[in-house]
């Protein structure tokens, strides 16, 4: 079911899913919000019909048991209409990097006049440090692991998390120019969205 924002600005939306040993993985889309199951996310999406947010939640709170590479609250902005930005937050709604898994603080995705190829896209690593000082790494440590990181950044095959949203994009889901959906582990809702999103 998709529920209208009371300002009329956009759509809120309930998806069921369930984690895996590496991932989440979608299991109903479009699910009413009065009988929720254990595991669900909001999705919001703004007038234009693109994500806005996403938002993971276990047993009506929100899911911060997770493995470091995976972000279980993701914003999305869209400063005109060939550049998304994607921050990732911590349980607090702070932008949050996870070094050691090589996940950003925030990317941000250039895409082509038709919105469907994604031309380069570039990370950025401005987090607290105090969770890692506090963990006995030092300043200079982690300096050191960004500039790696930065070193080593490629383009992003896909939007990170896309695939978990109903909208994506007003229902287009851009990719780089070497994307083959057969390398990613979508399952076949998620797979089903997606092939309609690349038409």
């Amino acid at each position: 079911m998709i529920y209208f924002n009371c300002n009329g600005q956009g759509k809120i939306l309930y998806h069921e899913f369930e984690p895996t040993a590496s991932d989440f993985r979608i299991t109903k889309w479009n699910i009413n919000k009065e009988k929720l199951p254990y595991y669900y996310l909001i999705e919001k999406v703004d007038f234009k019909n693109r994500v806005t947010e996403l938002k993971f939640y276990e047993n009506g709170q929100f899911y911060v048991d997770h493995l470091c590479y995976l972000t279980t609250w993701i914003k999305y902005e869209y400063p005109n209409a060939q550049t998304i930005i994607q921050t990732n937050l911590n349980e607090k709604g702070i932008p949050e990097a996870n070094i050691e898994c090589l996940i950003p603080s925030k990317t941000t995705y250039h895409l082509s006049k038709n919105q469907r190829e994604i031309i380069n896209s570039k990370d950025e690593f401005t987090f607290d440090h105090t969770p890692y000082l506090k963990n006995n790494w030092t300043e200079k440590e982690i300096g050191e692991v960004i500039e790696e990181l930065k070193s080593e950044e490629q383009t992003a095959s896909v939007i990170d998390y896309y695939s978990m949203s109903f909208y994506k994009l007003n229902n287009i889901f851009p990719v780089d120019n070497k994307f083959d959906i057969s390398t990613f582990y979508f399952n076949e809702l998620e797979k089903e969205k997606i092939i309609s999103g690349l038409k």
